[in-house]
């Protein structure tokens, strides 16, 4: 006797079933997912109230995962389309460093202290310039450390307010950087680029605000009433340009 086969009705009572969307990292299946989870709650206007806080729960999660994953995508396409001119402004970075230590032990051995100090001050700058380029995130247009002039039309208020936006942001993660040094954070050495050892950096911007785990949603927010709202960073940099008279070095 032929075995029947039994076709199972999707309840509205059933678990949400999100797990393979999640772990897909794949931004279609997640995004179709989460049409899949709106329809059902635009549908069912009498769901249980325990059955549509899973549903909302799986949204966010799904909104997490689906936010991730495009990170990760621009990551990639910015890491392939700026590849060849990070690679040429790493090897011109690591030649006018290693220029500038040895003008460095030059002006040491006269043993004059105002050029003892400014040839410092240019060596600072040179490993800041490199750091520069291993650092710079590519969740974002990389900014070239060493551009060429423009051909653009420079009437233009808007060519003009594109650059002074530019020139702000090289000089904002300038900053960044040397901050990140100083305070022993990048977590490899100037050193290590030089000798050409394979470093990663986990340097993330403040800017990217991380994407926030799912937690049972009436508890922690009344936690959160009781104790007060946090302050979330700007993450937005002021322009910095204390430094412009140093980089004339390098020009």
């Amino acid at each position: 006797m032929p075995k029947s086969t039994k076709t199972r009705t999707t309840s509205r009572h059933d678990p949400v079933q999100v797990s393979q969307a999640l772990n897909s990292n794949s931004s279609a299946k997640l995004k179709k997912k989460k049409r899949d989870i709106e329809r059902a709650l635009a549908k069912n206007t009498k769901l249980p109230a325990d059955k549509r806080i899973e549903y909302e729960r799986a949204l966010k999660a799904l909104d997490v995962e689906l936010s991730n994953a495009q990170h990760n995508l621009k990551e990639k396409h910015n890491a392939s389309k700026y590849h060849m001119v990070r690679f040429f402004e790493r090897k011109k970075a690591i030649r006018k460093l290693k220029q500038l230590r040895r003008a460095f032990d030059d002006v040491a051995k006269t043993q004059v202290r105002k050029d003892i100090k400014k040839a410092r001050k240019q060596l600072k700058h040179g490993e800041i310039d490199l750091m520069y380029v291993v650092l710079f995130p590519n969740s974002e247009k990389y900014i070239s450390l060493y551009p060429s002039e423009t051909t653009e039309d420079m009437s233009d208020p808007n060519v003009k307010r594109g650059l002074r936006k530019t020139e702000a942001r090289r000089l904002e993660f300038r900053k960044e950087v040397e901050r990140l040094m100083d305070q022993g954070k990048v977590g490899f050495t100037v050193d290590d680029v030089l000798s050409g050892k394979r470093v990663k950096s986990s340097y993330k911007p403040e800017r990217e605000k991380p994407a926030r785990e799912i937690d049972a949603p009436e508890a922690k927010a009344d936690a959160k009433e009781e104790g007060g709202k946090g302050k979330e960073g700007e993450g937005e940099g002021e322009g910095k340009t204390g430094d412009d008279d140093d980089d004339d070095f390098f020009e």
